[in-house]
């Protein structure tokens, strides 16, 4: 069950990988469409890989590499979801700085099968919600659906990290990991064909 579900994140970021490729061509700036499905297409091949884990003790693997590559695929998504609101300047690299840590300290709190994880989760849950406050203050024309996006696509994944093996262990590793594909599908093709709609 587990390889299937990283055999068709695989699949499904490297056909999104060309359509944001194919349709960003010719247009002006970074194509960050293509870059997040790209980078997520390159996270699904090493947790399909399956090398770089760690085991509890109930036998469950955590696919840690998930968070390094959410370091860089949501610093893009940042980088979006702060022009579509208007976000600039020193407020946009508080924003990227934020996220960095999101995930950063994710990636920690992913890797620790002691009790430190929890340290690491309550600093990326504390920055988590400092960014979060800080991108819904911002009421641009036009932005109240980057503000939906966030509420539910964003703070779903610390919640599955929470309830799977990375946190309490209430499901294992394979729903785990189905859920967070369909938020990665959700927050990164979903989230940039509607971007692309709403430009």
């Amino acid at each position: 069950m587990l390889n299937l579900v990283f055999v068709v994140g695989l699949v499904i970021f490297a056909l999104s990988s060309i359509y944001f490729y194919v349709t960003g061509r010719g247009k002006h700036g970074l194509n960050t469409a293509f870059l997040v499905s790209f980078i997520t297409l390159i996270s699904y091949v090493l947790m399909w890989q399956g090398d770089l884990t760690v085991v509890t003790p109930g036998g469950q693997a955590i696919f840690w590499s998930r968070w390094l590559f959410y370091g860089l695929s949501c610093t893009l998504l940042m980088v979006e979801i702060a022009q579509v609101k208007g976000i600039q300047g020193d407020r946009l690299v508080q924003l990227l700085y934020l996220t960095a840590i999101v995930m950063g300290t994710g990636f920690l709190a992913a890797r620790d099968l002691t009790a430190v994880r929890w340290i690491h989760f309550a600093i990326s849950s504390v920055a988590y919600l400092l960014l979060v406050v800080d991108v819904l203050s911002v009421k641009a024309p036009g932005s109240q659906w980057v503000s939906s996006y966030i509420l539910f696509g964003w703070t779903v994944f610390p919640i599955v990290f929470l309830l799977a093996p990375t946190g309490v262990g209430l499901f294992g590793a394979a729903l785990a990991n189905l859920l967070y594909l369909v938020l990665d599908v959700y927050t990164k093709i979903v989230f940039n064909v509607q971007l692309s709609r709403a430009s």
